[in-house]
């Protein structure tokens, strides 16, 4: 006698798919579960159904540093890296490589006001999604990745988003505090101060930071040494990633004192 799915009477088949026969079962509720509804546990494999159920019992779990931790992919450094290829796609097929620096560039002084921050404020952020070539912007973008993807699970996807904002805005004060003409624009700014956040955790946990150092600190110098580099916005970056995590931290220890 055959039954729905075209399996015999006898025969085990996925609820989720019930053409498909199989001889596996879930080890949590025992159902069968076919390849593609498997989820690899710690013995044997689980159903979508019941991974999710356990996904959604799961307590957060908080990392040495005092931050819940983010498991899966590093979902904003992937929204981030697509922002800033979406933008570079739009700025140079459709307003022009210099018709797009004129209108999202930092520029010191614009208008005699904080880089333009009077009626074209938004330059302080569009500046950070602006890139002059396909070399820069993949530079940086894989950079952004490396330690984005590190950072991000540390930290939680809400304070690595924060970090990258502050960063960024603190690139575009460095260039208006620093710098005198020129138009200034990039993810570098951002990202040295993902730079030296990583290097303020791994002296937290007592790691090794002076590779991350090592890294930085001759991006910073080409800056003044290569033309067309903003060392302004590596140099504002710089400090705001520093400050900010050292914030984050300060904050995080005084959160556990409070709960002793």
């Amino acid at each position: 006698m055959s039954v729905q799915g075209g399996g015999t009477a006898m025969e085990p088949v996925c609820p989720r798919h019930p053409d498909r026969v199989s001889y596996v079962s879930c080890q949590r509720c025992g159902r069968p579960t076919c390849p593609e509804c498997q989820t690899p546990a710690p013995v044997g494999v689980i159903c979508v159904d019941c991974a999710r159920q356990a996904r959604q019992q799961a307590r957060p779990v908080v990392n040495r540093l005092g931050f819940t931790s983010a498991f899966g992919k590093p979902v904003v450094t992937y929204a981030i890296i697509g922002l800033n290829v979406a933008a570079y796609l739009y700025g140079t097929l459709v307003l022009g490589s210099s018709a797009w620096a004129a209108k999202w560039g930092m520029i010191p002084g614009l208008n005699g006001e904080l880089g333009g921050a009077g009626e074209e404020w938004y330059r302080w952020i569009t500046s950070g999604f602006l890139h002059f070539s396909i070399f820069h912007i993949g530079m940086n973008m894989l950079v952004l990745f490396q330690f984005g993807s590190q950072l991000e699970p540390i930290l939680g996807r809400a304070r690595f988003a924060a970090l990258y904002i502050l960063a960024l805005l603190g690139g575009s004060f460095g260039v208006e505090l620093l710098a005198s003409s020129g138009v200034h624009g990039g993810a570098s700014g951002a990202i040295f101060g993902l730079f030296t956040a990583y290097a303020v955790v791994l002296y937290k946990l007592k790691l090794d930071y002076r590779s991350v150092l090592t890294t930085a600190v001759p991006w910073l110098a080409l800056g003044f040494i290569v033309p067309g580099i903003s060392w302004e916005a590596h140099a504002g970056g710089a400090v705001t990633g520093t400050v900010v995590m050292l914030a984050m931290l300060h904050w995080v220890d005084n959160r556990q004192r409070a709960r002793r």
